[in-house]
C-alpha cells in the first residue's frame, strides 16, 4: 500500500461507520480491530458519525495488524502504467512498484485517474467551500444529541452532527459551514483555479482577517448553542476550509487499473455517503478479484457492478450543488 502522506493529517471531520457493511469489506479479523478501537457500541449504532481521525486510526491499526499488508508512507506517485502482464506505479523519487493489479484510492486529485480516463482526469469545483470544525457539545444537549441537523441562513447553511465516542457517550459535535460567497478568496490563494480544485488550503494560507470575519458572521447567522462554538473555532483557527470537488465518472477501470472512493466518484458531503460508497467499492473489487485468473475481466465486472450507482450518487449531489451555489 503506497500512502502519499505520513503521520497525522486532517482530511475531514466526521465519517458514518456501519459495522456490518464494513465487516463485509474488510473481514472479521480487521473488523475486530476496528471495533475495539472505536468501541463496539459506537460501531453498532449506525446513526451517529465518528470523528474522522478516530476512523482513520482504527483502520490503520487494522492494516498494521495484517501481516500481508505493508504500508510505504510518503510515497508520492506521479505516474502509472501497465502492459499485458503487469501494472506499475512510479514515485517522484524514481522508485517503481510492480503488481498484477493497481487500485487507485488517491482522492479527488487522483493521479491514477489520469491513466484510467485521460480525457476526463479532473474533478470539478462545485462552487462553494465547506468550513469544517469540531466543538464541545453543550451539556444541555448531551442527553439528546439528535442530528444531523441543517440550518440555512441567507446563502449559507450550517450542518451539525454529534460525534459518537468509544464509550458510547456523545460530548462533541462536528459541523460544516457551507459557504458559496468566498470563491474569489480561494482563487487568490491558489486553492481553486478555473473549474478545478487544486488543493485544500493550509491554515497559513488563510489570512487572520478572514478568520475574524467568519467568527463575526457566525454571531449573526447561527443560533445558540452552535453560534459560540463555531465562532470560538474560527478565533482559534481550528477550522479546515475545504473547496468541494465533484467527479462524475465515465469509467473507473482501464485494464489492470481501477479507481475507488473519491478517486472514482468525488461527491459533495451533503450526500453523507462518501465513506460507505468507498467501502462498497472495496468489497466489490475484492469479490471480483477473488479466485480470478484474469484481473482485467474481474475489474470489468467491478465497473459493471458499480458505475451506474456511482454516477447516480454523484449526480444527486450535483443537483444539490447547482441549487445551492449555482454551479
Amino acid at each position: 500500500m503506497l500512502e502519499r502522506t505520513g503521520g497525522r493529517t486532517q482530511r475531514g471531520v466526521a465519517i458514518l461507520v456501519t459495522g456490518a457493511r464494513l465487516q463485509r469489506a474488510i473481514g472479521p479479523a480487521a473488523q475486530d480491530v476496528v471495533g475495539e478501537a472505536l468501541g463496539p457500541s459506537s460501531t453498532s449504532q449506525g446513526a451517529l458519525p465518528h470523528a474522522w481521525w478516530d476512523v482513520y486510526s482504527a483502520l490503520r491499526s487494522a492494516v498494521d495488524a495484517d501481516p500481508l499488508i505493508t504500508v510505504v508512507e510518503k510515497a508520492h506517485v506521479v505516474e502509472v502504467g501497465q502492459d499485458s502482464a503487469s501494472v506499475w506505479a512510479r514515485t517522484e523519487t524514481g522508485e517503481a512498484w510492480t503488481a498484477d493489479v493497481l487500485v487507485g484510492a488517491d482522492g479527488y486529485r487522483s493521479v491514477v485517474r489520469r491513466h484510467v480516463d485521460a480525457e476526463h482526469p479532473d474533478a470539478a469545483y462545485a462552487g462553494y467551500v465547506v468550513w469544517l470544525g469540531q466543538s464541545a457539545l453543550p451539556p444541555s444537549h448531551r442527553d439528546r444529541p439528535g442530528g444531523p441537523d441543517f440550518f440555512p441562513s441567507g446563502d449559507d447553511m450550517l450542518a451539525v452532527y454529534p460525534l459518537a465516542e468509544r464509550d458510547g457517550q456523545v460530548t462533541r459535535f462536528g459541523w460544516g459551514w457551507f459557504d458559496p460567497n468566498r470563491n474569489a478568496r480561494f482563487r487568490r490563494i491558489g486553492a481553486v483555479a478555473g473549474k478545478r480544485v487544486m488543493r485544500t488550503p493550509r491554515p497559513g494560507d488563510i489570512p487572520d482577517e478572514l478568520y475574524r470575519t467568519m467568527a463575526t458572521a457566525a454571531g449573526h447567522k447561527w443560533d445558540e448553542p452552535w453560534r459560540s462554538a463555531v465562532a470560538e473555532a474560527f478565533h482559534a483557527r481550528e477550522v479546515v476550509a475545504t473547496p468541494i470537488a465533484e467527479y462524475l465518472p465515465d469509467r473507473v477501470v482501464s485494464g489492470r487499473v481501477a479507481l475507488l472512493g473519491d478517486a472514482a466518484h468525488a461527491q459533495t458531503p451533503m450526500t453523507g455517503a462518501g465513506f460507505e460508497e468507498a467501502v462498497t467499492d472495496a468489497r466489490v473489487i475484492a469479490d471480483a478479484l477473488a479466485g480470478t485468473d484474469s484481473p482485467e475481466r474481474a475489474l470489468e465486472r467491478y465497473e459493471l457492478h458499480r458505475l451506474a450507482d456511482m454516477r447516480h450518487r454523484v449526480s444527486a449531489g450535483q443537483s444539490f450543488s447547482r441549487s445551492f451555489a449555482g454551479a
